[in-house]
């Protein structure tokens, strides 16, 4: 395996960097610092993990999460460079990189959620599934003969991306294009750093060629319009057909274990859960797999220590055994796990095969199973939580609907309103809402536009671009 991760760890950028003599020690850390310097990473403080508006500054943002996630990362990461290097498949340098990409891509795994989370993506993609159609064709349409169809393919394409709206996707939009410094390259990450962001290996528009229940196919990992990019990331690393990265397992792996824990805890410390009842009804669920088992691992009988001893409160030796303890335990036997895993599943990890280093069906996975539905069961649908996410749901829904009008108004017009000088349209029609709307927008967002529609090609209908 020479040359292996030599081959993985590229700092090739898609705009060559101004800096040069750099490693690859420098390359990941300059990723790092390139994420943890940008707006949209800030933007994180004000976006909840669970419990949205939350005034206990104890309980996780969704930065405080994606902080968290980052640690769990590189103490993965850590443990298996010592693996690798042991087994002489990376160099000291290679494995000191390696660990700052994993870290960088846990980062930035939430940076395109919106506010609240999976709700706020349902009420993106409901707006655009029952309104955005016919506002386009407005738009398009207007001073025009001949209306477009609900079928046009250009009407299709155009709102596939909000139809399918995630925050994955949205995410890799975020770091290549919309965070702008001064040009089209976004932060102009390494192409390593962006393949182990990827989770998923479709973009909206694609239709999975193979198992359709792949877990890396069932939902979208990138838009439309960064297509082109993510097959240059395939493109760097030899991929024939879109795969997982190999550093992306890792990223996953660090978020379920981090937000499986954390969710119960932040629960525990808002009052919603009693500590000692929550653990011994998690018990319960655990001893009733655990019981069943014909041979027990080491994983497994040290998950069963961990949960006795959560359940009781105290060790063996009756010092107590606090959420601390709990889940600083808990990290070091399932990241040992994702190491060994990582290791004894290295070929199908590097073809990208592998469904995951945490797998479903391992005394590791379970427990993380067991901890999500807890709180699906408990705390996701908490009367407190479930009010403020409808809050939630109706505010970008509401907000959406006051930003229509600039999906119904024409391109000429829209024109106009990028310019706060301009008081009318060309029809003489005054331009008030569009141009206020507009000022609100990120500079860079705006910049962001206006490189794109100079890309783009005008078709017979002025109004659409392709």
């Amino acid at each position: 395996m020479d040359n292996l991760y030599t081959k993985l760890l590229s700092f090739e950028r898609f705009r060559t960097s101004s800096v040069s003599d750099r490693n690859i020690i420098s390359e990941a850390e300059s990723d790092r610092g390139r994420l943890l310097f940008c707006a949209a990473f800030r933007r994180l403080q004000q976006k909840a993990q669970v419990f949205s508006m939350e005034p206990n500054a104890a309980v996780r943002s969704r930065l405080t999460h994606s902080l968290e996630v980052s640690q769990m990362g590189r103490y993965i990461a850590d443990q298996l460079s010592i693996k690798l290097i042991n087994l002489e498949w990376a160099t000291k340098d290679e494995c000191s990189a390696l660990v700052t990409f994993v870290e960088t891509a846990c980062l930035m795994h939430d940076i395109g959620n919106p506010p609240f989370g999976h709700f706020g993506e349902a009420a993106i993609s409901e707006w655009f599934r029952t309104k955005g159609c016919d506002k386009i064709i407005q738009a398009c349409s207007a001073g025009k003969s001949g209306a477009l169809g609900h079928d046009d393919p250009r009407i299709v394409n155009a709102l596939a991306d909000f139809l399918e709206f995630d925050g994955n996707p949205q995410g890799l939009r975020v770091v290549t294009r919309l965070q702008r410094n001064s040009d089209e390259f976004g932060l102009n990450l390494t192409k390593t750093t962006l393949a182990s962001y990827l989770k998923y290996v479709r973009s909206n528009l694609s239709i999975p060629n193979g198992d359709l229940n792949s877990p890396f196919l069932k939902k979208c990992g990138y838009f439309s319009t960064e297509a082109n990019i993510v097959s240059d990331i395939w493109k760097e690393f030899n991929y024939s057909k879109p795969q997982r990265f190999p550093l992306a397992y890792i990223m996953e792996a660090a978020d379920d274990i981090a937000y499986c824990i954390s969710d119960l805890e932040d629960s525990i410390e808002k009052g919603l859960l009693e500590k000692s009842l929550a653990f011994n009804e998690i018990y319960d669920e655990w001893y009733s797999y655990y019981s069943l088992l014909e041979k027990k691992c080491d994983v497994t009988n040290s998950i069963n220590e961990i949960l006795v001893f959560a359940k009781s409160g105290c060790r063996a030796n009756k010092d107590e055994f606090t959420y601390t303890d709990f889940r600083t335990s808990l990290n070091r036997v399932l990241v040992n796990y994702c190491v060994s895993q990582y290791i004894e599943n290295h070929e199908s990890i590097l073809s990208g095969t592998l469904i995951s280093i945490i797998p479903s069906n391992s005394s590791a996975g379970k427990i993380l199973d067991i901890l999500k539905s807890y709180c699906r069961s408990k705390v996701y649908c908490h009367e407190s939580v479930q009010k403020v996410e409808l809050a939630g749901y109706h505010a970008i829904y509401g907000l959406l609907e006051q930003f229509s009008c600039l999906i119904e108004c024409c391109a000429e017009r829209f024109s106009l309103s990028l310019d706060y000088s301009q008081n009318k349209d060309h029809n003489d029609v005054p331009i008030v809402i569009e141009k206020k709307i507009l000022s609100l927008f990120p500079k860079n967002y705006i910049k962001v536009y206006k490189d794109e529609l100079a890309k783009l090609v005008i078709t017979d209908n002025p109004s659409f671009r392709t």
